[in-house]
């Protein structure tokens, strides 16, 4: 049965949604691909025109069109990821025998490096924190769990405390799509968190009941909640802690640190990867602990620490 390109787009997204569970910036970087396809395929076949009767040759012009229309590299490159996932899905609903954009090549695009901090400057950022405040101590947890675990920000502050098990030594992640992963923390990073949970969580939430009992520094035993999930990072006002909220916070630690190029949560992510790279860890690990879906994504750390080798190897070879 033919069905036409804005019901078949309708289906696709709506399947990301519910099926796929991908986040909503996601979903609408595919929308604004398929309804630009959408459009250029009512102009070019019309109305009823039903994807599954294009051929390889008509969705190249699509993208030539794209290109001529002034769109760079790197969103040429998402349009034809967008569109390829959208053929995948086609062939699964409608039975198409193959999808016209097998083997349809990616545009290349040379992506940036991304900043890195070496260890004194991280060690640094992570000390900044007052070890005597409520608000240090939860900072400091969370800028541990940042470098010692490689999580986004919106991880971290997506932790609830049952998430984080300081006996086992590991925390369960919620990444993108929801999906999730088990990632290890540092003796530090445990450290940091107990402090936490002992002596600056309560004081936080001090006009709060809470649920979840304390937890004293070098316990044993994880903190106990009820079924309800408690979130681990709180303001004083006895509300999740905001991005913006740390981000602000954290810009003054990269000044406190003395740092000569601004910090930010994802840069602490960076530098954990290639610092993880650097000494040793494979690749695999790595995408696994980052919850890169595919593996491409993490090898630009391969290409940052190829940065290190370099000096090593000045350093060290006589005629270098």
């Amino acid at each position: 049965m033919e069905v036409n390109i804005d019901k078949a787009v309708d289906g696709f997204l709506f399947d990301l949604m519910v099926r796929r569970g991908l986040s909503s910036s996601t979903i609408d970087a595919y929308g604004r691909t398929m309804r630009r396809f959408a459009s250029w395929l009512t102009r070019t076949v019309g109305q009823d025109a039903d994807p599954a009767a294009l051929s390889r040759q008509q969705i190249e012009q699509f993208a030539l069109a794209l290109r001529e229309s002034g769109l760079g590299n790197r969103s040429l490159s998402a349009a034809v990821v967008a569109l390829r996932q959208f053929y995948v899905w086609y062939v699964e609903e409608r039975q198409l025998d193959s999808s016209p954009m097998e083997n349809f090549e990616v545009p290349s695009f040379s992506a940036p490096l991304p900043v890195v901090f070496d260890e004194v400057d991280v060690e640094a950022v992570l000390n900044a924190p007052s070890a005597n405040t409520p608000q240090g101590m939860r900072d400091r947890a969370i800028l541990e769990i940042l470098y010692g675990s490689g999580l986004r920000i919106s991880e971290v502050l997506g932790l609830a405390i049952s998430d984080v098990d300081t006996v086992a030594g590991f925390l369960i992640a919620r990444g993108k799509g929801r999906k999730e992963r088990v990632v290890p923390i540092s003796d530090s990073c445990r450290s940091a968190v107990l402090l936490y949970l002992e002596f600056g969580r309560p004081v936080l939430l001090k006009g709060r009941r809470l649920t979840g009992a304390s937890v004293k520094p070098g316990s044993r035993r994880p903190p106990a909640v009820d079924s309800r999930r408690e979130p681990m990072f709180v303001t004083a006002r006895a509300t999740v802690l905001s991005r913006q909220g740390f981000f602000k916070n954290m810009q003054g630690y990269g000044i406190e640190a003395g740092l000569l190029k601004d910090i930010s949560p994802h840069k602490l992510r960076h530098s954990f990867a290639t610092h993880m790279v650097e000494n040793g860890a494979d690749l695999r690990s790595v995408q696994e602990m980052l919850g890169h879906a595919d593996i491409s994504t993490t090898e630009i750390y391969t290409h940052v620490s190829r940065g290190h080798l370099k000096k090593v190897y000045k350093k060290a070879h006589p005629r270098a």
